[in-house]
């Protein structure tokens, strides 16, 4: 006993949904997935530009070899981070 079955949650869904209405409920969950994504994107880790010694860099986006005075990718045209 103790735990929600299936048949308490829908009738606790039922109940939200009486309540605030079906616009009301599209409008929370979508601001609740937003925070959901603002959140994940706020405790990714930053990928800091890669350098070797001779200065060459490389592009976060596909990951090529670029010039180390090179302002964006040459290969997908990405600027790289860093630039001037």
């Amino acid at each position: 006993m103790g735990a929600l079955q299936p048949g308490h949650l829908l009738l606790i869904l039922l109940i939200v949904l009486i309540v605030f209405g079906p616009g009301k409920m599209a409008g929370i969950g979508s601001q609740l997935g937003r925070g959901i994504r603002e959140f994940r994107e706020s405790t990714e880790a930053k990928d800091e530009p890669k350098t070797l010694a001779s200065g060459t860099r490389y592009c976060a986006q596909c990951g090529k070899a670029a010039a180390a005075d090179a302002s964006f990718c040459g290969e997908c045209g990405h600027p790289l981070d860093g630039a001037a």
